[in-house]
């Protein structure tokens, strides 16, 4: 497998938790990180291919509002800072347009199959 070295900034008590748990299973700091990866990221591709369903990505246009974030944080007896809405606020509309865009694209591509049967 080919390796590339890239360059990240982390909140340093992210940082910290990182090398604590390296150090205690005897690991590195890049191995911890990249299996932390591998373990979320087929949830993260899975939420934004379920966003390419029109009713998905409207529920998910409601539900990421300010208003409806700060009364889902009440009632799960949570805080969410002004920062930590604003930053899921920023978010969605990102995530729905890459999932728009995901879907023209699908419906643009020619379908396979069928093609030459009589």
């Amino acid at each position: 497998m080919t390796r590339t070295q890239i360059s990240i900034k982390l909140d340093t008590e992210l940082l910290e938790r990182i090398d604590k748990l390296a150090s205690d299973i005897g690991s590195t700091r890049t191995a911890v990180i990249e299996q932390a990866v591998k373990n979320d990221l087929p949830e993260q591709e899975s939420f934004h291919k379920s966003l390419e369903n029109p009713i998905i990505n409207a529920m998910h246009e409601k539900l990421t509002s300010p208003s409806v974030l700060r009364l889902l944080a009440k009632l799960a007896h949570t805080d969410m800072s002004d920062e930590e809405i604003s930053e899921i606020v920023d978010k969605g509309p990102r995530q729905r347009n890459a999932a728009r865009q995901r879907r023209v694209e699908k419906k643009a591509k020619p379908s396979k199959g069928l093609e030459g049967a009589s």
